[in-house]
């Protein structure tokens, strides 16, 4: 009919890859309750360094554990502190020349550099450093506290000054006395005002044993590597020892657990642990190492048990709070998750966890903006962490922002030129930005990258298509016969070029063969009943495009072609029907518009009368 617009021009390429941010499976639970005062109370934290051996005496060197772990423990005492290490207690750090341990302690090690910025990535503000001695065959101690500060405009990187110092001597067996009166005058120095009850604590000894004692700091320092190489194998024994002599040693118990668990036997590990809460009901640091043990085994109930007698005790443990976080997202529990994780970014604003799992629960809820500005905030934190850096792209392709997106995989290629994800994506986001061009280039980037994987050769081909290279195009899709498993695809797509290019002969050939091998793929059916309204055979094409409608029954382009071809049978009022439903599917297609205007001018003028399914 005169002015309908025809559907030529409507092939469609097919595609098998798709641009998609992966999201987690949410798991079903239910979250506990707890006591969630002082949740993100400013407590400050601090962290413990190893004690060094000042005297040329190699026998004292268990003092370099078992004085430091003491010490931090009972610090664990005062209302306005907050331990920020973990299981081992001791932080532990390396030099880069050699591989060596930096001797930490008094007004000398500490400054070092690589000390002063894992405290401020850790979030302490508080440093405790120590050094013992053996002058006239007594024990010697001195203990430093140190604040950290953050950078400023005098100063580019964290630094440390002096808060408080205490040092005294006593008899070589009262060495455990000795140093739990230097940290009570340490802390009153510091104006921490310890009240009687955490007086209490801090004069009371962790063990009597003083040889018991000795065996715990040997046992710790081989299980760690603290003051010479690391051998959990003989630093097991020597806890075994030590719990023979003091069997209701509640800390040495708890240590002897995270020695199994560093030879790998986690049922041990687990008794341990749970034998030294055993015998010291509320001993927290027992208790956060099973909600570790038990996170890490997978043990969700078991974790959400002991996570929540972890927060009614110490609710402002921003460990605990990040794995309740965690348990609560894993639980579908998105907005109550996100709550936790705010509360944990509230106190320590540089928790790669904690922004880790936020931006998981910002893509699950489809907050693009929000996971867009969180994994920013992440790749700062982990600038060298390639998954952040392609997640991160991802994000700015579901918002749209392509240029961010090309730029962000650029930077992985920085890292990994090699990688052909990244150059698959760039790809994508050039064809969204219509230059096909720059896609060519990225496509054949992936093809060397992985010449095993079709996908690239399907990309490659669509990208040289919409340049307008239809040569090139079925070049490509020629040789992706190769993939048997695909063979289907490339006909579609060979069969689409073939129309284009008016070889209704080859094109039939194509995709009669497509639509037997790829049956459940709308483009298929699509395209071949373009194939057989051009060759006249209107009723088959209708019959395939029924079957691309049920397949894909929101393609506004089957809807529209069905009118075409039911004009040009001339059943009108099933054209109408058909131009309507490709509106509500696409309401600014034009060519439907237009057409359903001409039919419903029809009917105006001759009321019906040629509506019938004879009219042409």
């Amino acid at each position: 009919m005169d002015g309908m617009k025809p559907a030529l021009g409507a092939v469609k390429l097919s595609g098998i890859c798709r641009c998609l941010l992966a999201s987690t499976l949410l798991l079903a639970g239910s979250s506990p309750g707890y006591a969630q005062d002082d949740a993100t109370s400013p407590r400050d934290g601090y962290l413990v360094l190893p004690f060094v051996n000042r005297s040329n005496v190699p026998a004292l060197d268990w003092m370099a554990s078992a004085l430091a772990i003491t010490a931090a423990e009972k610090l664990e005492a005062l209302p306005n502190l907050r331990p920020v290490y973990g299981p081992r207690v001791l932080e532990l750090i390396d030099t880069e020349e050699g591989g060596k341990r930096v001797p930490i302690g008094g007004t000398n090690g500490v400054r070092n550099e690589a000390v002063v910025r894992r405290a401020f990535d850790l979030g302490a503000r508080y440093v405790l450093a120590g050094s013992f001695s053996r002058p006239n065959w007594k024990a010697e101690v001195t203990l430093e506290l140190l604040e950290v500060l953050p950078p400023s405009a005098t100063l580019a990187q964290p630094s440390l000054r002096q808060v408080a110092s205490a040092h005294g001597i006593a008899e070589r067996d009262e060495v455990q006395a000795l140093l739990l009166d230097q940290l009570t005058k340490l802390v009153v120095s510091a104006d921490f005002h310890p009240d009687a009850d955490v007086r209490a604590i801090f004069k009371q000894p962790v063990i009597k044993d003083l040889y018991a004692f000795t065996l715990y700091g040997r046992a710790i320092n081989q299980c760690f590597g603290v003051a010479g190489p690391k051998d959990p194998t003989k630093s097991l024994l020597v806890f075994k020892k030590m719990s023979l002599i003091e069997p209701k040693f509640a800390e040495g118990h708890r240590m002897l657990g995270q020695c199994e668990l560093e030879l790998g036997d986690r049922g041990k590990a687990t008794s341990q642990l749970s034998y030294a809460l055993d015998l010291k009901p509320g001993y927290y640091a027992a208790l956060i190492s099973l909600v570790r043990l038990y996170r890490h085994d997978g043990n969700r109930t078991r974790t959400l048990e002991l996570v929540e007698k972890a927060l009614e005790a110490r609710p402002y443990d921003v460990e605990a709070r990040l794995v309740y976080g965690e348990l609560l997202w894993e639980g579908a529990e998105l907005d109550a998750a996100k709550a936790e994780l705010e509360k944990v970014l509230a106190v320590q604003p540089r928790s790669l966890l904690a922004r880790r799992t936020l931006a998981l629960i910002y893509a699950a809820k489809g907050q693009t903006k929000d996971l867009e500005a969180e994994l920013e905030r992440v790749a700062e934190l982990a600038p060298d962490d390639v998954e952040i850096r392609l997640d991160l792209a991802s994000a700015y392709q579901r918002t749209g922002s392509l240029d961010k997106a090309i730029a962000a995989y650029e930077e992985v290629l920085k890292q990994k030129p090699k990688n052909a994800v990244a150059w698959k994506f760039i790809g994508d986001c050039y064809r969204r930005k219509g230059e096909p061009d720059k896609a060519v280039v990225a496509y054949q980037r992936v093809m060397k990258l992985s010449p095993e994987d079709p996908r690239p050769y399907f990309l490659l081909g669509a990208a040289y298509q919409e340049a307008g290279q239809d040569l090139k195009a079925e070049n490509i899709f020629q040789e992706a016969q190769q993939f048997r498993r695909y063979l289907g695809e490339a006909w579609v797509n060979l069969g689409a070029i073939a129309y284009r290019r008016g070889d209704l002969s080859k094109a039939f050939w194509y995709l009669s063969r497509a639509v037997a091998k790829v049956p459940l793929r709308p483009k298929a059916h699509y395209n071949y009943a373009l194939v057989l309204s051009a060759k006249k055979e209107r009723e088959r094409a209708l019959d395939e495009l029924k079957v691309a409608a049920d397949l894909d029954p929101e393609d506004a382009e089957v809807h529209y072609l069905s009118g075409v071809i039911l004009l040009r049978l001339g059943r009108l009022d099933d054209a109408k029907r058909a131009f309507e439903e490709a509106l509500k599917r696409k309401s600014d297609h034009a060519d439907a518009a237009h057409n359903l205007a001409l039919l419903k001018d029809l009917e105006r003028r001759y009321g019906g009368e040629h509506g019938g399914q004879g009219a042409r």
